[in-house]
């Protein structure tokens, strides 16, 4: 199987300066890392896989 997709539930780890938008550099909130509001799980993230040999194969998911 291999990652087709992953959706995560913020677009930033609020505790982290790794990566943040310019736009939101004064953002300091956790609800402000999430500006979506997409919640995958428990504010994890949603894996998809696919099989790259055989489309018709079902895909596989994980949530983190």
């Amino acid at each position: 199987m291999a990652l087709l997709l992953t959706i995560d539930s913020s677009e930033w780890h609020a505790d982290s300066e790794s990566w943040r938008p310019a736009q939101d550099a004064d953002a300091s909130r956790h609800g402000s890392s999430s500006p979506t509001g997409v919640a995958v799980g428990n504010f994890g993230k949603l894996n998809v896989f696919t099989c790259p040999h055989d489309p018709a194969h079902p895909h596989g998911i994980s949530v983190q």
